[in-house]
């Protein structure tokens, strides 16, 4: 691993005439009260600097030009103006040379343009870390959706970005109107990675659609919106043993090298000189802090992580024979090979380990602690209230006439737990305005949680009450109902203080998928990871979803096959019996089509 983190910088360029838009200018539209260019900017906040490119009616709405932090928001204007993505590089480039830390060659820049209402800085970490993973290309780049690739949603390595504007511009007269388009740069090998949210906006029309989103939206949109509505957690310094199911706010960046002496890769002997070799008595074994001194031409028997003395190298005892003058040598055939671990042979003080949004695992706690971290900036996992409403509710194991057992509570904190959440409370809630705004908010003897799960009283009924209380407490609503069934009177929404509030409908069935659904994109986007990318299957025999899409139970056949339902009872679980995930059959589907499969929790 290198010893130093890649620089990252990003330069947005927002200097498009936005000539289909109708009059609009692209980067300051308003979205849920956000321009889109703001949203990009905010996407961008791990940068060391990030560029805005464009006059200044396309950025006025812009992030204050220094927000609190180490990232560096500036503004430039390409050369001539609107004279095309190349030569606004070009500017942004030489902006962040100019920026007076040092940027080398093989850092990275982010290229990106200023209509993304979706974008998010986990999918703009994860387009880095491809790039970074893959030392075999120059850029890479982000396909939507459809499939089609975002030249302007891409990471570069410095160096081939600036070899690319460079080269691309000496082909351009001078004096052209419009310079040369991004595939005039591009290098010579490039990779791809499918992103979510990284759809643009070109026309009044798709404006409009971005707008009006939030409304009975698909359950991958869904997921989309809350990925890039929601706040993340604020992150802490908080020990990482006790973080695990949390997720890295900053990279875990080693403390110290790995290993940290020089070690013994094997059991066999430690030799000084090419032999043979006298062998001593003494024994060099693990944890063994005394100084062994070896003369040349001599050897000691030496155990697994044990230190290597000075100058001395390692033979592994297969590789030895000795003589009967008690001689070592090297064994006819043997090859010649240094069985010693040198330092920072794994890794150097300072390389990167983990990048932000990497999920703390045992793997990430185990691998800290050899490189000598114990803590480290974080965001736990999303704490999370289960509220069940109705005042029909009960405990009783033989109900009377209009009351109903409660058979979610008890098991709803599994399937929340399997998301990515951490239980801090299960309450009732009675079919009255002040119950529901006790249960939004908490009382003032505990933390709030980081979310709130209602189950019921989303339907908009005579006792479905939580749209007025939503309303009274001033949440904003991020998916407004889901085009999905069941799960269609879903919502969630950020309360001011940036909390979460998931209502899912009351029946058991329903309120386990649409917590399935929505509730790792939830956890997710308040850790700042990315949504894990979606399993699918191959279904045995064709399902018609109709005009809507179904999420119906699914039993898995082998060989990536997967056998589904085709309806399915809501008022208990008794269809989850024995089945391992939920088929979500998306509205016309094609037959054959895979489908995405959201796996059941066991236990």
């Amino acid at each position: 691993m290198s010893g130093r983190t890649a620089r990252t910088d990003a330069l947005i360029l927002a200097g498009g005439r936005s000539s289909r838009m109708q009059g609009t200018t692209k980067p300051t539209a308003l979205v849920d009260g956000v321009t889109l260019v703001d949203r990009v900017v905010a996407a961008t906040s791990f940068c060391t600097v990030t560029v805005v490119v464009g006059p200044d009616s396309a950025t006025s709405g812009t992030t204050t030009p220094n927000p609190p932090g180490p990232r560096r928001v500036r503004r430039t204007r390409e050369d001539p103006p609107f004279g095309g993505p190349v030569r606004a590089l070009a500017a942004g480039l030489a902006v962040t040379v100019d920026d007076g830390d040092g940027p080398r060659e093989n850092d990275v820049v982010l290229t990106l343009s200023a209509d993304l209402p979706y974008i998010t800085e986990p999918a703009l970490r994860l387009l880095v870390r491809e790039l970074l993973r893959d030392t075999t290309v120059e850029a890479v780049f982000g396909t939507d959706s459809t499939g089609r690739t975002q030249y302007l949603v891409g990471a570069w390595r410095r160096d081939a970005l600036v070899r690319g504007v460079t080269a691309a511009l000496a082909r351009c007269p001078a004096d052209a109107e419009r310079g040369p388009s991004i595939r005039d740069a591009l290098p010579d090998v490039v990779g791809t990675v499918a992103l979510t949210g990284i759809d643009d906006v070109d026309t009044p029309t798709e404006l409009a659609a971005v707008r009006t989103a939030s409304r009975r939206p698909s359950v991958e949109v869904a997921r989309v919106l809350v990925g890039s509505r929601l706040t993340a957690i604020t992150p802490r310094t908080a020990s990482l043993a006790d973080s695990l199911g949390g997720t890295l706010a900053e990279p875990l960046i080693a403390a110290r090298p790995f290993p940290s002496f020089v070690t013994s890769a094997m059991d066999g002997y430690a030799v000084r000189g090419d032999g043979p070799w006298h062998v001593d008595d003494a024994v060099v074994v693990a944890g063994a802090t005394d100084d062994v001194v070896l003369d040349t031409g001599h050897a000691v028997r030496i155990a697994t992580g044990a230190a290597v003395p000075a100058e001395a190298g390692v033979v592994r005892d297969e590789f030895v024979v000795l003589d009967d003058d008690g001689l070592l040598h090297r064994s006819d055939g043997a090859p010649v090979r240094d069985d010693a671990r040198s330092v920072a042979e794994d890794w150097d003080g300072g390389s990167e380990l983990a990048p932000a949004g990497t999920v703390i695992s045992p793997a990430v706690v185990s691998a800290a602690l050899s490189a000598g971290v114990i803590r480290a900036s974080t965001r736990p996992a999303p704490t999370v209230r289960l509220v069940l409403t109705g005042d029909e509710i009960g405990d009783d194991t033989a109900p009377v006439a209009g009351r109903i057992r409660d058979t979610i509570g008890p098991v709803m904190p599994t399937y929340l737990r399997s998301c990515g959440f951490a239980l801090a409370d299960v309450a009732h809630c009675a079919d009255t305005d002040d119950a529901f705004d006790a249960a939004i908010h908490g009382g003032a003897d505990s933390a709030p949680p980081d979310v709130v799960v209602i189950i019921g009283a989303t339907g908009g009924g005579a006792a479905d009450r939580l749209d007025d209380a939503l309303r009274r407490a001033g949440a904003h609503r991020v998916v407004d109902g889901l085009a999905c069934r069941p799960g269609g009177s879903a919502s969630v929404s950020e309360l001011p203080d940036h909390r979460v509030v998931l209502g899912v409908p009351g029946n058991p069935y329903a309120a386990v998928t649409t917590v399935m659904l929505l509730g790792p994109a939830i956890a997710a986007a308040l850790t700042g990871r990315s949504v894990p990318i979606p399993l699918t299957g191959t279904l045995a025999t064709e399902v018609d979803a109709g005009d809507v899409t179904r999420a119906l139970p699914a039993s898995y056949l082998g060989a990536g096959t997967w056998r589904c339902e085709s309806s399915v009872r809501t008022a208990h679980l008794a269809a989850l019996v024995g089945r391992d995930g939920i088929a979500v059959v998306t509205a016309g589907r094609s037959p054959g089509a895979p489908v995405e499969i959201v796996p059941l929790p066991q236990r």
